[in-house]
């Protein structure tokens, strides 16, 4: 335990320390807010307001939606940052000398596991109370203390889900060139499967099946249902609850996948196997390279 905490604590500073790292890191969040002060705030709210009328709600729940798609990609690009670590170590051999030391491989490998998720969550926590304070001064209500749990527990999710799947990758990356251009790669593609760039419903069938079977996009389903639950009951008062459910869905506020939505269960569920599966294939993978 002891030889695992001064590992965690090893790749800790060596990625604060390298700042190429901590930027890529963060790239495709400011990329999602310099687009969103740009055009797609704008775009939604006319969108929503041609649908129900003008109302000043509008564009504090249109905020909340980015936000909740701000803080899934977050906790995406900052954990894949994070391995950063253990690709370096891996383009310098310093990985083939951990293996000759008494440390077993689990030890090496879940040290880099823990690294990445302490720094995702790290962020993605921080991300969170800025937003949220960024909500509230353009006049949004504070959540209350059973949403902000629940908002927790969902990060908590995300980030181990994003932990394991970039776990997957980066076995496969041999050099930080490699790294660098699966930075950002990831950084631009990841806001387009959860539904940031572009709603849902505004692309083919076929790419909301991509958006829908991509298990990220789940953990952005639920962050908006916990932000937007009590704003979409203001702005949409006077609608329909057909006009409600369509709106839901062409924003991916709701799935419905096999004609039937998508339930919170099963959205945990599919974030819960996901992280699993890829966590159990990684382990197996690790000690194959590493006999």
């Amino acid at each position: 335990m002891k030889s695992l905490f001064h590992l965690v604590s090893r790749n800790n500073k060596i990625y604060r320390r390298d700042r190429t790292l901590v930027f890529l890191s963060l790239l495709s969040v400011f990329i999602v807010i310099i687009l969103y002060a740009v055009f797609l705030q704008q775009t939604q709210v006319d969108a929503i307001q041609e649908m129900i009328g003008k109302s000043k709600a509008v564009k504090n729940m249109v905020n909340e939606w980015m936000i909740a798609g701000l803080l899934s990609i977050t906790a995406v690009t900052t954990t894949l940052g994070a391995f950063g670590i253990m690709i370096q170590d891996k383009e310098s051999k310093k990985t083939h000398d951990f293996l000759t030391t008494p440390l077993s491989r689990a030890t090496i490998q879940l040290s880099y596991v823990i690294n990445a998720f302490v720094i995702g969550l790290f962020f993605s926590l921080l991300a969170f109370v800025g937003c949220e304070l960024f909500l509230v001064l353009s006049g949004s209500e504070i959540l209350s203390g059973i949403v902000i749990l629940k908002v927790i527990g969902i990060i908590i999710l995300s980030v181990a889900l994003s932990s394991s799947i970039n776990l997957f990758l980066a076995l496969f990356i041999k050099t930080q060139s490699a790294a660098s251009t699966l930075n950002t790669i990831v950084g631009t593609v990841i806001g387009f499967l959860c539904g940031v760039y572009v709603p849902i419903g505004s692309v083919p069938n076929f790419v909301q099946n991509i958006i829908m079977y991509f298990p990220i996009s789940h953990t952005a389903v639920l962050l908006r249902d916990a932000f937007m639950t009590d704003s979409i009951q203001t702005v949409f008062k006077n609608a329909t609850p057909e006009q409600i459910l369509e709106y839901k869905k062409q924003f991916g506020i709701v799935y419905e996948m096999n004609d039937k939505l998508v339930s919170t269960t099963n959205h945990l569920w599919i974030i819960i196997i996901t992280t699993i599966v890829f966590t159990v294939v990684s382990i197996m993978i690790f000690k194959k390279q590493n006999k």
